[in-house]
């Protein structure tokens, strides 16, 4: 047997001898659980908010018990135009977005950019949640322009018009078929383009038949913020080399939580393709 071979043999039964498995035991610092708001108020529609508790990141979910994560007993109020909106405690679920909501009310969120919306929860143990919002113009698309290649497949490519004496803050996302089947979901800034017609495009995946729903959220700065860092820590939970992310919350108050509280701005629209 050539030297070279036998130096290889002799390496692979030396490693295969050695123990390369240690068990290490890590003090993971005890964890407090926050209060968790979600509420985006929608024009047109009824108010709904979700407000659970933050777990552990090794904490089991008890499947017996799923409304154990959620945080009753709180009282809620929304403020717009000089009127207090009480949201009742009581489980909401809406079939079209599949969400549920444990805090509403059948008063609808009205329409107007110029409004200001103000969060005030109170929790059963005295501590307050907070949070202050307006909603948006709606940025409209302006067409959805379908192209074919040699293959027949499709892309959809998405133009709008934005106003440039503004700083303005987009999500785009589309789904295929239905609202819980995401294709695309990103986050920019108007510094994505250079000019005042932006565009937005997916890839040649497509075929005739195919149903595509698309939509444009105009944001403010600190919905994009709070989107951008969950991204990122979500990212970083996968990553077991990845560094603990930090969400950049919209609420604040005495009860330390995490989560938004925000005003809703898009344009929606189904495409089936010819």
């Amino acid at each position: 047997m050539p030297t070279f071979w036998k130096t290889i043999l002799f390496l692979t039964i030396l490693l295969s001898a050695c123990n390369l498995e240690k068990e290490i035991d890590i003090d993971l610092p005890g964890y407090t659980s926050q209060p968790v708001v979600e509420c985006y108020l929608e024009p047109g529609k009824p108010y709904r908010l979700l407000l659970t508790r933050s777990a552990a990141y090794f904490a089991t979910f008890d499947l017996d018990d799923p409304a154990a994560a959620l945080w009753n007993g709180a009282t809620v109020t929304i403020r717009v135009d000089g009127q207090d909106i009480l949201l009742d405690n009581q489980v909401y679920f809406d079939p079209v977005t599949l969400q549920f909501s444990n805090y509403g009310s059948n008063e609808i969120v009205p329409e107007g950019p110029d409004r200001t919306f103000q969060l005030y929860i109170e929790l059963e143990n005295g501590l307050i949640i907070s949070g202050e919002t307006r909603i948006l113009p709606v940025v409209p698309m302006d067409s959805l322009v379908v192209e074919t290649n040699a293959q027949n497949k499709a892309r959809v490519i998405t133009y709008f018009t934005e106003d440039q004496s503004t700083h303005n803050y987009y999500r785009r996302t589309v789904n295929f078929g239905s609202r819980d089947s995401v294709l695309q979901d990103f986050l920019v800034d108007d510094g994505f383009f250079d000019t005042p017609k932006g565009a937005f495009g997916t890839g040649f995946s497509f075929e005739p038949g195919d149903t595509l729903i698309h939509t444009l959220v105009h944001m403010d700065e600190p919905y994009f913020n709070y989107l951008n860092t969950l991204l990122q820590s979500i990212s970083a939970n996968l990553n077991p080399f990845g560094q603990p992310g930090l969400i950049i919350s919209t609420v604040s108050g005495t009860a330390n939580p995490i989560g938004v509280f925000t005003g809703l701005s898009m344009d929606r629209d189904t495409l089936i393709l010819p």
